[in-house]
Order: structure tokens, then sequence, then C-alpha cells
């Protein structure tokens, strides 16, 4: 599967409001693009996280608008299983909250995150967002996490089955 694919399947997990322009990096586990592959048919376990660009005027308008932005924005544009879209939790602004430190590895990022190779400097600045600037949401099932980071241009989605 290529990046072009990858990006236009992450893309279907977004709501609409999240524009993005491209793919920044991603990381998945063992046969996970079997599992993207056969989605609709079988369940497959998985975990990983895509980092994908977050357009110019969604990153302007965010900064602008602040948690504003990101009202009704709770459904996928897509689906890509057979339980329909996904269907998102109210969004709210960092820090992450401490309910959710259950799924932090140590590194200060959410799971799948830690898998994504984006250097240290970048890991840090990640980090910081985390805490401050950044907006978050997970899905209403528990096992994806969806974080908008203005400031970084960034969009971060990370699952966990």
């Amino acid at each position: 599967m290529n990046r072009v694919r990858i990006y236009h399947r992450a893309q279907q997990v977004l709501p609409s409001a999240i524009e993005t322009s491209g793919l920044q990096r991603f990381a998945m586990s063992p046969g996970q693009l079997e599992c993207m592959l056969l989605g609709l048919l079988v369940r497959c376990e998985s975990h990983g996280a895509v980092m994908l660009e977050l357009s110019d005027p969604a990153a302007t308008a965010i900064q602008r608008e602040g948690l504003d932005y990101f009202d009704g924005a709770t459904i996928a544009r897509g689906v890509l299983s057979s339980r329909g879209p996904a269907r998102y939790e109210a969004w709210r602004p960092s820090p992450l909250p401490e309910t959710w430190r259950k799924w932090d590895d140590g590194s200060g990022l959410w799971p799948g995150v830690m898998h994504v190779d984006v250097g240290p400097g970048m890991r840090r600045r990640l980090s910081s967002a985390w805490q401050e600037g950044a907006y978050f949401t997970r899905d209403t099932r528990g096992g994806a996490w969806l974080v908008v980071l203005p400031s970084e241009r960034l969009v971060v989605y990370s699952w966990w089955d």
C-alpha cells in the first residue's frame, strides 16, 4: 500500500471539518497493511498512528476560533469498517486528561505515536503541544484518539484495537 492510499484512508476517519493537505508519517503494528486491505471483511487487532499535515486554512481557522471550530465535528467523513463511520466524543482542549494517562507509554505521547519515527526535536514539540495548544477527542468506542495541533500544523490519529 502506498503513501497516497494510506493518506486517503486516513482522511476517512477524520470529521470533515479537519482539512488536511498531506501525509507526514505513519507507523503500524505487524500485519496492519493486511488489516487495512481486509478491514471491511474481517476484524483485525491492530495499533498504530498516522500523522497528517493540517491544511493552512484549517490551522488559521482553529487558531482564530479555538474550541468552537470543532462544534459538531464528531462523525468521520467515511466508513472503514462494517461498524459504520467512527463517532467521536466532544472535542476538548489540552492537556490530556489524567484518566487517559493509562494510555501513555512514558514518552509523553499517545499509544501508537511512540512507534512513529519523528525524531527528538519533533518529539519534544509534540510532547509540549499535548500540554498546551492542542485539541483532542477519542472515538466513542475508546480505541482511537484524534489530536489536532494547529501550531504544528499536525493532525495525529492513533488507534489501539
